[in-house]
């Protein structure tokens, strides 16, 4: 009992700082304002990881490559752990294919949270300046859905398509990022 408890206080901690590092490359991408509060959570969150690594590796102009690095790194950590906890058998052809499916899947959480804080707060509140700063990060992601899909009543179906569209991937992704499938294979 004790184990699984430690094992799902592991799985948030690591899903929080990988979705932080995941926002923090999308941020600099995005050339986003660090003086957001979300971007600053972020760089906050994850400055412990990523300045060690920013001696190493050098940001270019779109790409910010120590927060990447270290998103890589913290997807191998828990791949590796998962490993270990599921009982899975250790390979090492299987860790790198979990850690990529599982950045995937930080992604796609991203994604799905981001939409659905977007959606409450386009309701509540679209004069508040969380709005302002949850459209900023979400346009890009939902405004090429929502210029093909057509407006009912002034609806905008977008969110719910992306919502369905995350859901069905995270379906697929979640067991490959813990390696259930990916065992089978090697």
């Amino acid at each position: 009992m004790l184990a699984s408890f430690l094992a799902f206080i592991f799985h948030i901690v690591t899903t929080f700082i990988g979705c932080l590092l995941i926002l923090r490359a999308y941020v600099f991408y995005q050339r986003l304002s660090i003086f957001d509060p979300i971007a600053r959570l972020a760089w906050f969150g994850t400055n412990w990881l990523v300045v060690p690594l920013s001696r190493l590796f050098k940001s270019t102009r779109r790409w910010e490559w120590p927060t990447i690095v270290a998103a890589l790194i913290m997807a191998g950590i828990v791949a590796v752990v998962t490993r270990q906890v599921t009982g899975l058998p250790f390979n090492w052809f299987a860790v790198p294919i979990c850690a990529i499916f599982l950045l995937f899947r930080w992604v796609l959480e991203l994604v799905l949270w981001g939409t659905i804080i977007f959606v409450v707060l386009s309701w509540l509140q679209p004069s508040s300046p969380a709005y302002g700063m949850f459209w900023r990060l979400m346009t890009p992601i939902l405004s090429p859905i929502s210029n093909r899909l057509p407006r009912l009543g002034g609806f905008d179906f977008s969110p719910v398509l992306i919502f369905i569209l995350v859901n069905l991937l995270l379906y697929w992704v979640t067991p490959i990022s813990q390696g259930y499938f990916v065992s089978a294979w090697f």
